[in-house]
């Protein structure tokens, strides 16, 4: 459980209303930030994910499945944490981990977050599939112009009526097999996260400071949002995970998969016209 300050979603979305307000009575002079605009939203699932990839813990991992549910996302004009920042302690594992693949830590150093510049929220939560052959469009949202660097994404508290996830939050499946060791015995998975799994890391299912790539929003716009499951299974052992077949495979929850489904490096907004 991560012990560092952050600003409730509460406040936050005070803030952005504020921003909207000022914004609109501030353009007299021909300024470029602080006008309302309107942003689209599109969520996509990264390309890695869809071909086997090695964790981590060296694990070789192809999904077969892979889903999440979120509720809302938030745009900041803060710059996001970098992992080299007040890093968290961490086991030599995860230290050894991280040399695989470059994990931003939920909470490295002292995120602020800065002014609120934008938003959606979504009036039910949205199940995202990442094995979608094309980018979702989701409902637009709303913000104003300004320098925008950070995001966050948010988990809904509930998990919504979706099959596939079954009462989860977020799910993944597939088949896992220790890295260089021809004679391993394939590990058959569905991993689940809950509420509860994504609370022993992050407060109020917010995964703040998220990356955006740094840019001059001054027109609507869309925002796209990228799914990294590579980031949420790299610290995963499947070795604590019964083999099980193709046909059943092992459902469990692992504090490895909910680390990494609250990692800012598994959620990468842009923003483009």
């Amino acid at each position: 459980m991560s012990f560092h300050r952050r600003v409730p979603l509460a406040i936050a979305s005070s803030a952005l209303a504020l921003a909207f307000t000022g914004g609109c009575g501030s353009d007299g002079g021909g300024s470029t930030t602080g006008k309302r605009i309107t942003l689209q939203t599109a969520i996509s699932g990264e390309a890695a994910a869809l071909s086997p990839f090695t964790t981590g813990f060296g694990w070789d991992v192809e999904l077969s499945r892979a889903k999440v549910a979120t509720s809302a996302f938030y745009y900041f004009d803060g710059p996001p944490p970098t992992a080299s920042l007040s890093i968290p302690r961490r086991s030599l594992r995860e230290r050894f981990a991280s040399y695989f693949v470059g994990t931003a830590w939920a909470h490295p150093g002292h995120y602020q977050s800065g002014t609120a510049l934008g938003e959606v929220i979504f009036s039910e939560p949205v199940v995202f599939d990442l094995f979608s052959p094309s980018p979702r469009r989701l409902p637009a949202g709303e913000g104003v112009t300004g320098i925008y660097r950070s995001a966050r994404f948010v988990f809904p508290s509930t998990a919504p009526a979706d099959a596939a996830l079954a009462g989860h939050l977020a799910i993944a499946e597939g088949r896992a097999v220790k890295h260089g060791d021809a004679a391993a015995t394939p590990i058959y998975f569905r991993l689940i996260a809950d509420s509860d799994d994504i609370a022993m890391n992050v407060n109020e299912g917010a995964v703040d400071g998220c990356v955006l790539d740094e840019t001059k929003v001054g027109a609507d716009g869309t925002i796209s949002a990228e799914i990294r499951p590579t980031v949420w299974l790299n610290l995963v052992d499947f070795s604590k995970i019964d083999p099980g077949s193709a046909d059943h495979p092992t459902e469990a929850h692992s504090s490895g998969f909910s680390q990494g489904l609250t990692q800012l490096s598994a959620y990468h907004f842009s923003y483009s016209q």
